[in-house]
């Protein structure tokens, strides 16, 4: 996208945003969405649920809880939790991985191009779940999730 006619969707969106009024282009389902959009909100959605988990554990320092929290949302750790879990899923979340896994996206420097897919298909299906109303299956999900987590650590924090 040029940068004009990204300047140009940004005020449609600010202009939606203040309206509170949706943008005029068709509403889809969340299986149908994009997977960019998918991982996004997926993103929010996981960040949230570890940082609410780690201040039940009685960590009393920010720092800590904000480096727990920044690792265990990292690409890595991400990649690490997808690889455990995807054998619990259904073929409909499988195939939505897989399409989130193969989107064309920029990779940032601190991950491997397969770490950044494996995170992204993650974080797109824990979007889905969201967005689909799939409470319990999210609850599921993100119970497999933490385990999944707990084992990362346990191989990586071991003294």
């Amino acid at each position: 996208m040029k940068f004009k006619q990204f300047q140009h969707v940004k005020q449609t969106a600010y202009d939606a945003f203040m309206a509170d009024a949706p943008l005029a282009s068709p509403t889809m389902k969340a299986a149908l969405s994009d997977s960019l959009n998918l991982a996004l909100v997926g993103d929010a959605y996981y960040a949230l649920m570890m940082r609410r988990h780690l201040l039940k554990l009685g960590i009393p320092h920010v720092r800590v809880l904000h480096a727990l929290a920044a690792e265990f949302v990292s690409a890595r750790a991400q990649a690490f939790v997808y690889e455990e879990i995807k054998k619990c899923l259904t073929e409909e979340e499988e195939t939505l991985c897989r399409r989130a896994r193969n989107t064309d996206s920029s990779v940032p420097k601190s991950a491997s191009v397969a770490e950044y897919r494996a995170s992204t298909a993650l974080e797109a299906l824990v979007g889905y779940l969201v967005l689909s109303g799939r409470r319990e299956r999210l609850r599921e999900l993100m119970t497999a999730v933490c385990e999944a987590t707990r084992q990362y650590c346990a191989l990586h924090h071991r003294e």
